[in-house]
């Protein structure tokens, strides 16, 4: 039964689509909202929030849940864990397979904002609750819905990951790669995974590696397989190497007051609708050097003042980005950073105004510190570009995530037996 929360928005959909009586939303496992009211989600180890969602099995880890709804009235919410293979497909396991105790937890824990425009009501939940136990590894999804997980229901899906440390991952950053028209440009990862004896057997069939560069999913190298095998040790040596664009350190603004203009940041508006901030027009730095300055890889820090609290006192702001550039046909630009959750989709997604002759884009976001960049995405792509509005420079310090996968048998799913996080800078020889 759907909740009266979405009877409004069912009521003026239906009318749209009078054609179609069947309406419902399709769930996917990614990191997406399904209902425009809750903003800012957090999903990170506990005490970490520049961290990805990422604990140790059995080892009392647990993550720190945090979104804003902008209703007037307080709900309560409920949320469900969903294992997955290595492809986040939903894997095949029962609950019972994955967890102990309770397979569904409450979020009881809110508090309404104070003197915010607009007002709205912060949760808080640690997942997983003291009543459920994540009995194995690998990839995983938080459900959060209101009644029921039925997909109409539902208000958010959050991907995290539990580990064991079983493999054990080594890893280099070359200055001078396979393909030398790469060097300065492009970043190689010469990649070593040992593996414990019992993983031995057929480990070229059963394991598999993927690395993800800062947070992005669209670049991820998948299910890469060993090259040689040599005992406990699997080498990843292909003919021109695992490679990522170097790209370039990302642009960033600060916004964790509203009673001054931090660099980045043009102006900054209040009015009876709240707050505007309008950043400094970006330009495209693909023929500029490389500048080097420390940035948080493309995470968000949600932080107001000091005198604020700031889950229930940070205030929300209309945030305006502009991109000088020449339009792109066949493409679309898009930002990327956490403050996008990730994702190249329309919420991401800029648009060219002709009489400006630029890219823009409005953002709604809360009062913190925050990272991007612009990409580029073909039409007929996946994958987007970062070196045509950003540069490629070997230099750029992007933060990389190994996750070594293994296919067990009984039960059969995906394992996630070694985890392993390092900074280019640190990497490069």
């Amino acid at each position: 039964m759907t909740h009266p929360r979405f009877s409004l928005l069912i009521f003026a959909l239906f009318v749209l689509n009078l054609a179609n009586p069947v309406l419902s939303q399709t769930i996917k496992n990614s990191d997406l909202n399904y209902d425009s009211n809750i903003q800012t989600v957090l999903l990170y180890p506990l005490g970490d929030q520049l961290s990805d969602p990422v604990i140790k099995l059995n080892a009392g880890e647990k993550l720190q849940l945090e979104f804003d709804d902008l209703n007037t009235e307080s709900y309560t919410f409920r949320y469900t864990i969903i294992h997955c293979d290595r492809d986040w497909h939903t894997s095949e396991l029962q609950v019972m397979d994955y967890l102990e105790g309770f397979s569904e937890g409450d979020i009881t824990n809110y508090q309404f904002s104070l003197n915010a425009i607009p007002s709205y009501v912060h949760y808080r939940a640690v997942i997983p609750s003291g009543d459920m136990h994540i009995k194995l590894s690998g990839n995983y999804i938080l459900k959060v819905y209101l009644d029921n997980d039925d997909d109409e229901n539902v208000i958010f899906t959050r991907r995290f990951f539990v580990y064991e440390e079983l493999a054990t991952v080594g890893a280099d950053i070359p200055y001078y790669p396979k393909k030398l028209e790469y060097t300065q440009h492009k970043q190689q990862i010469d990649l070593t995974v040992r593996i414990p004896d019992l993983f031995n057997t057929q480990a070229d069939q059963r394991v598999r590696v993927f690395i993800r560069q800062n947070g992005r999913w669209d670049n991820m190298k998948r299910n890469l397989v060993p090259t040689t095998v040599m005992s406990n040790r699997l080498d990843y040596n292909y003919p021109d190497g695992i490679v990522f664009d170097g790209g370039n350190q990302f642009r960033f603004f600060d916004m964790k007051s509203y009673y001054y203009q931090a660099p980045n940041i043009r102006r900054i508006i209040s009015d009876d609708k709240g707050y505007e901030v309008i950043l400094h027009t970006d330009y495209s730095r693909a023929k500029r050097q490389y500048e080097t300055y420390t940035d948080i890889h493309g995470m968000r820090l949600v932080k107001a003042r000091n005198n604020q609290e700031t889950n229930i006192e940070g205030e929300y702001a209309r945030v305006d980005f502009s991109l000088k550039v020449p339009r792109f046909f066949d493409a679309e630009v898009y930002i990327i950073g956490a403050l996008t959750d990730w994702q190249l989709d329309p919420n991401s997604k800029m648009v060219y105004n002709e009489s400006r002759r630029m890219y823009t884009k409005t953002l709604f976001l809360k009062q913190g510190y925050y990272n991007y960049k612009y990409v580029v995405l073909p039409n007929d792509k996946t994958v987007a570009d970062v070196t045509l509005l950003e540069g490629d420079f070997w230099d750029t310090q992007n933060l990389y995530k190994v996750y070594v996968y293994y296919r067990n048998i009984m039960p059969e799913y995906d394992r996630l037996i070694g985890y392993h996080e390092f900074n280019s800078f640190s990497a490069k020889r």
